[in-house]
């Protein structure tokens, strides 16, 4: 699915236990691997929820694509947790290759906790939070950070501003705009704890199951069901005011028909005029 933003273009994909990646090009970002489409190879960022191979299995093939293009290494945002076992990947897969030692670099892998934060450039942040899964995994969230002028500093010429910041004075404040969150794998614990995800533009979240008699399933392999989704709309109307929401990771059991008639049929026709299926 290609979602054309007013301020950004979406590329995403996403089956469950197939393949789940979203490109965001403007923004030079990558949210997970589970395939690498040419598209994702210029891109520098990239943020991988949890080690599920459905989710991160292509990133060493980005990696390599990189180097055959001789572009400069990305770097990958991956769960602190993951990290020796992704570093044991990447030189199992260099020893396959017959990679000679001197010619071997790990990845520019980056560690995340929750709550960390980087910088893509001077007006874009990530910021990561947890989220509940069966494996270590991280949300992430995309902010574009500006400065505003404080009400008291309002009309005042740029020469003056220019002579008050030679003093020291702060006239400023940092205003963080939250643009894209990704939830990777996810039960809906998540929504309840990290609240915040419903002020971003653009909301990426899972339902996997849909089911009447699979909501068990969904418990035990970490995923949302879409009855648990209708209650976390009941219990908090207000949370969730993102103009986009992009629902994805639907199983495989079910086919494009049944998945759209089930959430036309059970979501509240506010909430799904801003959905977007993707599937």
């Amino acid at each position: 699915m290609v979602l054309d933003l007013p301020h950004y273009s979406i590329t995403a994909f996403s089956i469950s236990a197939l393949a789940t990646y979203v490109l965001v090009p403007k923004l030079n970002s990558v949210f997970d691997l589970g395939e690498c489409i040419l598209e994702a190879v210029p891109l520098d960022h990239v943020f991988i929820s949890h080690a599920h191979g459905d989710h991160a299995r292509c990133m060493l093939r980005h990696e390599s694509l990189r180097r055959l293009f001789g572009m400069k290494p990305a770097t990958y945002y991956i769960p602190e947790q993951t990290l020796d076992g992704f570093n044991e990947l990447a030189r199992a897969w260099k020893t396959l290759e017959q990679v000679p030692p001197r010619n071997f670099e790990y990845p520019n892998f980056q560690p995340m906790k929750a709550g960390d934060v980087v910088w893509l450039h001077r007006q874009l942040a990530a910021k990561s939070f947890r989220a509940n899964h069966t494996l270590p995994s991280l949300g992430y969230t995309l902010y574009d950070v500006r400065k505003k002028l404080k009400p008291e500093f309002q009309g005042r010429e740029g020469r003056e501003l220019a002579a008050l910041r030679r003093e020291g004075v702060v006239f400023e404040n940092e205003v963080w705009l939250p643009l894209i969150t990704y939830i990777g794998d996810s039960t809906i614990e998540t929504l309840y704890r990290e609240q915040h995800v419903g002020e971003s533009e653009t909301l990426f979240m899972e339902i996997t199951f849909l089911m009447d008699d699979e909501r068990e399933i969904a418990r035990q392999r970490g995923h949302t069901h879409l009855d648990d989704l209708l209650q976390f709309l009941h219990d908090c109307p207000d949370v969730l005011q993102n103009e986009h929401i992009v629902l994805k990771h639907f199983s495989m059991r079910y086919d494009r028909r049944f998945i759209v008639q089930t959430l036309k049929s059970k979501l509240p026709s506010d909430f799904l005029e801003r959905v977007h299926i993707l599937v």
